[in-house]
């Protein structure tokens, strides 16, 4: 039995629930290892993963009752307070880099065009605000919620349970370079930055339990660095994608 117990008065899991649970993610992560390594790169696309993460969804749900009441417990605070001390955190995490984004779409748009050339792009930059826009952005809050929930509810709340006496800054760097590292396919810019967001986004989980503020802020902040700073419209490439 691990002596002690949380803040908020949950006893700390036992060794044999920490070691299943050791046991569960090393082998999740070798499972994620092969499949990347041994997949045939056809098959490593978007739907695939989305696929993948529907099922890890699945099965974290199906344990929901267990990740709430023997790893995480009852909050420590309110309701009320919990929403809105959550919601004026993401505030505080998102607004600044929106208005960079913009800032910076507007600059390669209208000042210094030769900044999209860098990247490559294979047809001009999309426009900064269309339908298109908001399509993503209504798909996208879906799937950074799903994201959120297999990174906070579920991976954060392991390495809560395995780490009883880490504090919850150390959790969240922990889950946040996790997070950050799954990117890594998409570069080095985006790991970076995912990292920092992934620390701060289960830094408010951790602390206020609430997972829609944190997938709307992700998808807020995904979905303007695309368009506005990438100047790729992700819905024309999806379409592309699914029609080759």
């Amino acid at each position: 039995m691990v002596d002690g117990a949380y803040s908020n008065g949950l006893p700390h899991p036992t060794r044999k629930m920490r070691a299943r649970m050791a046991m569960e993610l090393c082998t999740l992560a070798v499972l994620t290892a092969a499949f990347l390594i041994f997949s045939p790169r056809p098959f490593l696309n978007n739907w695939t993963f989305v696929g993948l993460a529907l099922v890890g969804l699945g099965l974290v749900l199906y344990r929901r009752n267990e990740i709430e009441e023997r790893i995480w417990g009852p909050p420590e605070s309110p309701d009320f307070d919990r929403i809105r001390r959550c919601g004026l955190n993401m505030s505080a995490l998102t607004i600044p880099p929106l208005i960079i984004f913009l800032g910076l779409g507007l600059y390669a748009r209208y000042v210094r065009p030769s900044m999209f050339e860098i990247m490559e792009l294979d047809r001009p930059p999309c426009a900064m605000i269309s339908l298109n826009f908001f399509f993503a952005l209504c798909f996208y809050i879906p799937w950074a919620l799903l994201q959120q929930t297999l990174f906070q509810f579920y991976l954060l709340g392991r390495l809560r349970a395995l780490l009883p006496f880490a504090s919850p800054l150390l959790l969240s760097i922990i889950n946040g370079i996790c997070y950050g590292l799954v990117h890594l396919p998409s570069g080095l810019l985006i790991t970076g930055v995912t990292i920092v967001g992934g620390i701060c986004w289960s830094y408010s989980y951790h602390r206020d339990r609430y997972v829609f503020p944190l997938a709307l802020s992700h998808a807020l902040l995904a979905t303007t660095f695309f368009f506005w700073v990438n100047g790729k419209d992700i819905v024309v490439s999806m379409i592309e994608h699914i029609s080759r």
